[in-house]
């Protein structure tokens, strides 16, 4: 085993040094102050309780490794990393010599994971200590380290640069880049700018994001490509592989649920209350004439608690709306026996990408208060997307008005009028907004090319 080193001796000291001293913070100072705050936040307790035990897991991913040629490891935050990974793993998987296993830093990921089911090698990280990363990348020795969008932490970065290249794939300009203090964006940047002497390579979306790492973090440009954005593959080929599963579901929520005059099927995905109060505002009318009265609403909420359940359920029934809850429904069958209700609540986690496949129209919800959920999603489904003001979160939702095929509302008025407007073209709306992602896939074919080029240019000098 060979482990490189990066830079000048003196500079490899001090970088030593300095990961032993995080790891010493880590250990003994921050973590000690975490599970004191665990006592007052269950989320803090839920996420200490889901790390790992290193020693166990290095055994364990040692034995896993040896069957293999070749590994890489992924490093994804949450879900949605991961989700930007998976078509890059399902690539490199078909070698069938290629160990890939995913480290997770938040919980979301692990649950996400667990309700689909993958078929898949991952744990939980570590709190960032330089000697248990040192005993996990013994174990797997990796020849390539992927990180997905963000997540660089300095004692993973350092011992995944000794064992292995280390590339960051769909790198973007931070969200928070000009919004911060001069004094905050300085240190920022300056943070990320050292993080980044253990990274090889960068795969970034667009040519912007590529002059912000040069220009900001002095980041080489002939270290740069831009590949685009996983995550349009991830969306188009998700949905190409549940067509048959989506067959079934359209005959039920078009045919089976069937309120009187209801032709349109709107879905609120990944809602909160704001975007349910907003939606309703729209839909609302006393009129029986009303032309949005064609539309029935498939609710779809981003927290799915009994409370929450529970308030919405109150909030739609105020409003006097008929409304039932999926499980009800599924359990009776689509067998109404009165009047099929008008809204329907999703009262379980893990099936909104099918649900966005019978839909005629989709509400993303989290902009209306806070940040726009996933708009790829619903747009790979060929339908027409729409959320609240707070949507520059996004890139792909930037992208999709930018292209005119995202609507954002400011209130249920606004809503209401494009609705209005727009009623009889959304199938052609939709049609527009799938031939603009599937424009935008490749990007993972493109990353894996990069890589092998790399490879290739550093065996040859």
């Amino acid at each position: 085993m060979t482990v490189t080193t990066r830079g000048s001796l003196l500079i490899h000291i001090l970088t030593s040094m300095l990961m032993i001293i995080w790891s010493f913070l880590i250990t003994w100072v921050i973590r000690p102050m975490l599970w004191a705050s665990a006592l007052l936040s269950d989320r803090i307790k839920e996420q200490l309780e889901a790390r790992p035990n290193c020693k166990d897991l290095a055994i364990m991913l040692a034995r896993k490794r040896r069957a293999y040629d070749d590994c890489v490891v992924f490093f994804c935050s949450s879900a949605g990393e991961y989700e930007q990974a998976k078509p890059l793993i399902d690539r490199m998987a078909k070698r069938g010599s290629v160990f890939c296993h995913v480290f997770f830093f938040s919980v979301s990921g692990a649950k996400f994971i667990k309700a689909r089911s993958d078929d898949m090698s991952w744990s939980m990280a570590p709190l960032d200590d330089v000697w248990k990363w040192g005993d996990i990348f013994s174990a797997l020795r990796p020849s390539e380290t992927i990180i997905v969008r963000h997540e660089i932490w300095p004692a993973f970065l350092w011992q995944a640069s000794c064992w292995s290249r280390v590339v960051v794939v769909n790198a973007v300009v931070p969200s928070l880049f000009g919004r911060q203090s001069k004094i905050s964006e300085a240190l920022n940047l300056a943070v990320k700018g050292w993080l980044l002497i253990f990274v090889d390579f960068l795969c970034v979306v667009d040519v912007l994001d590529k002059e912000f790492f040069v220009k900001n973090l002095k980041f080489p440009a002939n270290k740069i490509s831009v590949t685009g954005d996983t995550k349009y593959d991830r969306v188009v080929e998700r949905a190409r592989n549940k067509k048959t599963t989506v067959t079934e579901l359209r005959s039920l929520f078009r045919q089976g649920w069937s309120p009187q005059g209801c032709d349109i099927l709107l879905i609120g995905g990944s809602v909160h209350l704001p975007d349910i109060e907003l939606l309703i505002g729209a839909l609302k009318s006393g009129a029986v004439q009303d032309e949005l009265q064609r539309i029935k609403i498939l609710l779809v909420p981003h927290i799915v608690t009994a409370n929450n359940i529970a308030k919405i359920f109150d909030k739609v029934r105020q409003n006097n709306f008929n409304c039932e809850l999926l499980s009800d429904v599924e359990r009776s069958e689509f067998e109404f026996t009165g009047s099929a209700p008008r809204i329907i609540i999703a009262d379980e986690m893990g099936r909104l990408s099918d649900f966005y496949g019978v839909a005629d129209f989709a509400w993303i919800g989290g902009a209306v208060h806070d940040k726009v959920h996933n708009v790829l999603e619903p747009a790979a489904w060929g339908i027409p997307v729409s959320c609240g003001l707070r949507f520059q979160n996004s890139q792909e939702a930037v992208a999709l008005k930018r292209a005119n095929l995202l609507f954002s509302a400011a209130d249920s008025l606004s809503l209401r009028a494009y609705l209005l407007e727009n009623l009889d073209g959304l199938a052609k709306k939709g049609a527009d907004t799938l031939v603009f992602v599937q424009a935008m896939a490749g990007a993972s074919d493109r990353v894996l090319t990069v890589i092998s080029q790399r490879v290739v240019g550093a065996v040859m000098q």
